[in-house]
């Protein structure tokens, strides 16, 4: 990064700024803030939430180097996602009202309790472990970045990740992380309009735009079948679907967090295109702008990892609401998360196919969620050994084969639902209180 003292400035600010803020704003906070921001966030704080939700460090690891693979896959990418954005639109009013009738602020309560299932972390695990795997990524994407920028070995830089990423999270909760996200978003979309700008000419390299590359058919299958439903299915996405202040803010903002987050998808494929297969994507993006602007690269990329960290963390807090544990407790708790994310980032190894292994598990929760949704036929074994093994097999089948890891974990997953649930039926929600009253009576 070019040295001046107003660049030194604006990355402390990125860095520093938010935990401030979090210990302004946490003075007077509650537990139902600090959870869900009390079901009040508005139109800007979830459009800009949107924003920095869905344009992650995965994003521009996945679109890059797909793209640069395969223009077919990298663009079938930003469009199957976007897709998905527009599904959340139309959904949005539906999990709102769905929420409210149930009592819950997230995905996972949603499931625990239209399946009543007695031990909450058989759920909470599986789809925590997905999100912490995103996150995680986030965390050493964040770790690169402050070793390029400052004197410091890599162990170092993971600390001071987990450190400036998980402070202000764990300090102000979901409020500040909503609030949080308007001027990182303003970031975020500024530095990708410069980087569109800066490459508005062809790519140099011939282009086989059907050409697959090192990946198969099957890929594009997985991408256009359950990309759209990951976006309806990622829980910070559901939460701000549940928690905003109206059913019609909900929908409005992804209507218009959609358009805006597929122009940024198109731009980061076209640097995608521009670049050669296999290449660091770090580098790819500094190389696109001029080498005085690559500060810019590192700002915006800051601001993506900050403002997507919070976002995929507090979500899995949200069933925590109906503990009693004190606001102090929740607080250590998601401290406790953010360190043993620091410790997982260490660990790491592979970027692109923990990215990769956390959009196909997706797939393996829609049998759930389709059964809490339609409220019928629903089975708490069935619930647990559809999420647990479908994920497991489908980190696993990444490793061998992740071109058909997606299709398979979902007919797995899909599979043992149908099953468990004959020889271990449930009952809805609305039966078991009919159930209960009658025991009253």
């Amino acid at each position: 990064m070019t040295g001046t003292g107003s660049q030194t400035i604006v990355l402390g600010t990125l860095l520093l700024g938010p935990l401030v803020y979090a210990f302004w704003r946490s003075r007077k906070g509650t537990r139902a803030d600090y959870i869900f921001n009390s079901g009040r966030t508005g139109l800007l704080a979830t459009v800009a939430g949107i924003i920095c939700g869905n344009i992650g460090i995965g994003t521009f690891v996945a679109l890059v180097l797909f793209s640069a693979a395969s223009p077919v896959i990298g663009l079938s990418l930003a469009l199957a996602y976007g897709t998905g954005l527009l599904m959340c639109a139309l959904v949005a009013t539906g999990v709102h009202r769905l929420s409210q009738k149930y009592g819950v602020r997230g995905l996972i309560d949603l499931i625990v309790v239209t399946h009543n299932v007695r031990h909450p972390i058989l759920i909470w695990g599986p789809v925590a472990f997905v999100f912490l795997l995103r996150a995680s990524v986030h965390l050493i994407a964040l770790a690169v970045i402050l070793t390029a920028v400052l004197p410091i070995p890599p162990l170092a830089a993971v600390v001071l990740a987990t450190f400036f990423a998980g402070a202000y999270t764990a300090i102000g909760g979901y409020r500040v992380a909503t609030e949080t996200d308007i001027p990182q978003a303003v970031v975020i979309l500024v530095g990708i309009a410069i980087l569109g700008m800066w490459n508005m000419e062809a790519p140099s390299r011939e282009l086989v735009f059907f050409d697959l590359g090192p990946y198969r058919f099957p890929i594009l299958i997985g991408i256009w079948l359950f990309i759209p439903a990951s976006a309806v299915l990622a829980v910070d996405n559901w939460q701000r679907m549940a928690t905003a202040r109206e059913p019609s803010v909900a929908r409005s903002a992804f209507l218009l967090g959609a358009p805006i987050c597929l122009a940024g998808y198109l731009i980061i494929v076209w640097l995608g295109l521009h670049s050669m297969p296999g290449g660091d994507v770090m580098q790819i993006l500094h190389t696109s702008v001029p080498q005085t602007w690559t500060w810019l690269v590192d700002l915006m990329l800051i601001a993506v990892v900050m403002s997507t960290m919070d976002t995929f963390v507090m979500p899995l807090m949200a069933g925590l609401e109906r503990t009693e544990l004190s606001l102090r407790r929740l607080q250590l708790i998601v401290a406790a998360l953010f360190t043993l994310l620091g410790l997982s980032a260490a660990l790491f190894a592979d970027v692109l196919n923990s990215i990769i292994s956390a959009f196909s598990s997706l797939a393996v929760f829609l049998p759930v969620v389709w059964a809490s949704v339609r409220g019928r036929r629903v089975s708490a074994p069935a619930a647990i050994v559809s999420l647990n093994v479908g994920i497991a097999v489908t980190v696993l089948l990444t490793t061998v084969d992740l071109n058909s890891a997606a299709l398979a974990g979902f007919l797995l997953s899909w599979l043992l639902y149908e099953t468990v649930s004959r020889f271990a039926p449930g009952q809805s929600l609305a039966l078991r209180k009919v159930a209960e009253r009658d025991a009253r009576v």
